[in-house]
């Protein structure tokens, strides 16, 4: 992305006839290094003058990645669904709703970098992705995931939802190869290792190790849903900002990062930020509850548009016997999450997913769900 001070002028000036006179600007380290391997976050900042006064600016820009998944986001698409997402999509939900979803789109050159409105100028930040997510910020995610659900409903209504969106999942239509399929079967095998000793699931888990790309595209593809939304992809505490009132409250969330986002039921959502993200005691004391607002506020949304609605009931029907999906965020998404250290680079992707399986918050969290899972039967 080429930034010029005539770029930054015409950004800054926008539908107004007032001219900008860009006085300044520099590009700051990398943004959170190691959180993402498939894109680089940077802020640019820029001093400008309108009608003889000097403003400050900051804008967060975002560029493919140097780290070998960069093949990796080019092969499945990844970098062409966010531009679209953006403009299209979270776009026309603002138009029916009067709410930003996610961080405005000020400027893209080759529709993989983008120029996004700096959100931290509004207050909102990550929260400490190590100590997960209590009631209070899950309440708000899932408030958000249903609004944005719902309104994906209206959309696709009226054809305004870009085809590379309507996807499937980001592994539908693609051929996997053997170098796609290494790094979710290492992690099956890792997880295998480690929960065999109190569970006995070895053999289970190693045997499907080689199927598990497989099974997670048959589980969500299957046409026993009825009933399908535009996924964020990728909701977990690492792609959500808050926003704090005075007093440390929690008031607002916005989501980032579009990479992932596909047509398949809601449950895919649900339960990535469910098992990625929220504390384990919210989800044991609360689960109910908060689908039961998920479920209000989507089908308000719904109604709104004029869609059909969607029960609870459905909800739960549709969040059975989905282990490849289930196994999958606790074998690779949660242990990255958990891990609060500097992501090594290099081709070696099974070096430091190890690095994630020994960190002793992670193997607490694991076992808790296991627990839960292997109570439910999943793994029968």
């Amino acid at each position: 992305m080429e930034i010029t001070n005539e770029l930054l002028s015409k950004i800054l000036s926008g539908d107004s006839k007032s001219k900008v006179a860009i006085l300044d600007w520099h590009i700051e380290d990398n943004i959170a290094p190691g959180n993402s391997h498939l894109s680089m976050l940077s802020r640019l900042m820029v001093e400008y003058q309108r009608k003889g006064k000097i403003f400050k600016k900051s804008f967060i820009l975002k560029v493919p990645s140097t780290h070998p998944r960069y093949n990796f986001g080019i092969k499945f698409k990844l970098y062409e669904k966010e531009y679209p997402m953006y403009t299209e999509v979270l776009e026309e939900m603002y138009k029916i709703d009067g709410e930003h979803i996610g961080p405005r789109l000020y400027y893209t050159d080759d529709k993989y970098s983008l120029m996004m409105k700096d959100l931290s100028l509004s207050g909102y930040k990550t929260a400490d992705r190590t100590q997960q997510l209590d009631f209070d910020h899950c309440y708000l995610v899932l408030k958000k995931l249903a609004k944005f659900h719902g309104l994906s409903v209206k959309l696709n209504q009226c054809s305004k939802i870009n085809p590379i969106i309507k996807g499937k999942l980001w592994i539908d239509g693609v051929e996997l190869d053997e170098r796609d399929k290494e790094c979710p079967r290492r992690c099956c095998e890792l997880l295998a290792k480690i929960v065999h000793p109190k569970f006995g699931l070895y053999e289970k888990l190693h045997q499907i190790k080689d199927d598990i790309c497989d099974m997670l595209r048959q589980e969500l593809i299957s046409d026993r849903f009825t009933f399908n939304v535009l996924n964020h992809g990728d909701l977990c505490l690492g792609n959500t900002l808050f926003k704090y009132d005075r007093y440390g409250d929690v008031m607002k969330v916005k989501f980032i990062d579009f990479q992932f986002s596909s047509w398949v039921p809601p449950v895919f959502d649900i339960l990535g930020f469910t098992i990625c993200s929220m504390r384990f005691d919210v989800f044991e004391k609360h689960f109910n509850f908060l689908m039961q607002t998920y479920i209000d506020t989507l089908n308000k949304t719904l109604k709104f548009a004029q869609c059909d609605l969607y029960s609870l009931e459905e909800l739960y029907r549709d969040m059975e016997n989905l282990p490849a999906t289930i196994i999958m965020n606790l074998c690779s998404r949660l242990p990255q999450l958990l891990h609060g250290y500097e992501i090594p680079g290099g081709h070696e992707m099974v070096a430091y997913h190890e690095i994630f399986f020994k960190n002793e918050l992670y193997l607490k969290v694991l076992h808790q769900w296991i627990s839960y899972y292997h109570k439910k039967g999943l793994f029968n």
